[in-house]
């Protein structure tokens, strides 16, 4: 006897879908395909019910109709994109840009696809193929808000200013009022050393957003580097309103109240750049500013000692481990120390260090004696203008004949300065004063180029210090 279905009523169906009332139009979808496999109502219910999973947060049940959707019809594309969609969700990246790149193939014009696809590209932290299809995008919607700030980021990771300068500024222009692309383009253009461009920026984000705590230190920080201590003071106000608890804030305005010289850089205002920094910190560093510090610390060292040396080695303000691959072979033990936790998470990944600390680097110094035979310091007295604390620290904790290999850059007048950089330059009298006061004797002395900043180079002292029986 031939069992009798039940007609469907897909119109019911959908008027339930349409209106939220998604149980009932679930239900109503899995009878039409118990009742009517060869359909192509069958396909689209697959969908459908896809859709209403996806809704409830049954990711698993939504990926299984969705591929049933495909396989009776393999050029189905919305099933395809709702699938995308559905493993992006659940974190499956190499299944999400697989599925979207076989949509793609079926339609290439797929705006919303290749977006997409862009992105999962970008959370691979596959840079290259990310720009390739925002780019692609650019040319058929060139006012898609989110491909040019995406772009922007891409490039930011590569170390690529100029071309991250472009799509922010494109990304501004469609959104004028867009807090986080004025500060990304102030950060940027302070680290190219561009202050009053960057303090524009800045000025923009507080306009809108008083209580921007990171858009009010940098205006600061900004403001001190240019000798403006009177624009920077209400900007440290302000920070210290949103942070009340901030105790290198309330430094900084105590010393300003009183008319005294910054003596550092504040470790807050350290931490947030590096950690806004440290994605992109070593493509910037190595192709924009052609910096080279590792591998002259290491050139330096050999002069000095033999490879086959095995020291407990310090490593101040590692950041991502940059000097650790030099002088990794010289290690019996390496220790990484630095305020920001993103750059130590990019530090780790290359298994060099035997320990990894998050620490303003005289807080971890402070209880230290004769633990390290070498310390080094690379790029890191920059960002302190009065050395005498650190190096009182180093001498303390360098075993009796250790070694401190540092940079600084040059200073020819006052003993130390704060630039418009941010960082602060030496003058090497001031250097070989505290080396002398503390015990340490200048085994090796050479003017470098640090690194280059605006089309032109910045020079810098290279020490190694050798620690004197006292």
């Amino acid at each position: 006897m031939q069992i009798k279905r039940m007609p469907v009523d897909l119109t019911s169906i959908r008027t339930f879908h349409q209106a939220g009332k998604l149980e009932p139009a679930k239900e109503g979808y899995l009878t039409l395909l118990s009742n009517e496999p060869d359909t192509p109502d069958y396909i689209a219910a697959c969908n459908n019910v896809g859709t209403i999973c996806y809704a409830q947060g049954k990711l698993d049940e939504a990926i299984l109709y969705y591929r049933k959707a495909i396989a009776r019809q393999s050029n189905y594309i919305d099933a395809y994109y709702n699938l995308g969609l559905a493993l992006l969700k659940k974190n499956l990246m190499l299944e999400a840009i697989s599925t979207y790149q076989q949509l793609l193939l079926i339609d290439p014009t797929h705006f919303a696809a290749r977006f997409h696809l862009a992105c999962a590209f970008m959370q691979q932290n596959k840079i290259e193929p990310a720009i390739a299809e925002f780019l692609t995008i650019t040319v058929a919607q060139p006012y898609h808000f989110e491909t040019h700030s995406n772009l922007a980021t891409c490039y930011l990771k590569q170390g690529d200013f100029e071309k991250a300068k472009i799509h922010y500024r494109n990304a501004l222009e469609l959104q004028p009022d867009d807090t986080q692309i004025l500060f990304n383009l102030g950060y940027i253009t302070m680290q190219e050393g561009h202050l009053d461009t960057a303090i524009q920026y800045y000025q923009r984000v507080v306009k809108i957003n008083p209580d921007s705590f990171s858009a009010q230190n940098n205006l600061g920080v900004a403001f001190l580097a240019k000798q403006r201590p009177e624009f920077a003071m209400p900007h440290f106000q302000e920070a210290l309103r949103l942070q009340p608890h901030n105790e290198s804030i309330s430094y900084i305005i105590s010393m300003l109240s009183q008319n005294k010289k910054l003596l550092s850089a504040p470790p807050d205002y350290i931490q947030s750049l590096f950690d806004a920094y440290a994605d992109h910190y070593e493509p910037h560093l190595r192709i924009a500013l052609e910096y080279k510090i590792p591998e002259l610390f290491e050139h330096a060292l050999a002069k000095i000692i033999s490879p086959h040396q095995s020291l407990n080695i310090l490593d101040l303000g590692c950041g991502t481990g940059l000097c650790g691959i030099p002088f990794k072979k010289y290690a019996e033990t390496l220790t990484g120390v630095d305020l920001s936790i993103k750059m130590l998470e990019i530090a780790a990944q290359k298994n060099l260090y035997d320990a990894l600390i998050p620490s303003d680097i005289t807080v971890f110094l402070s209880d230290k004696t004769a633990q390290y035979d070498l310390i080094l310091a690379g790029d890191v007295l920059v960002y302190s203008g009065d050395l005498n604390s650190l190096f009182e620290f180093i001498s303390r904790a360098l075993s009796t004949e250790g070694l401190v290999l540092f940079n600084t850059e040059i200073e020819d007048s006052s003993p130390f300065k704060l630039n418009q950089s941010g960082r602060f330059s030496h003058h090497k009298s001031y250097i070989d004063t505290l080396a002398e006061q503390y015990h340490l004797s200048i085994l090796f002395y050479q003017q470098i180029i640090t690194r280059m900043q605006n089309n032109g180079p910045v020079y810098g002292h290279l020490y190694i210090l050798r620690k004197t029986a006292l």
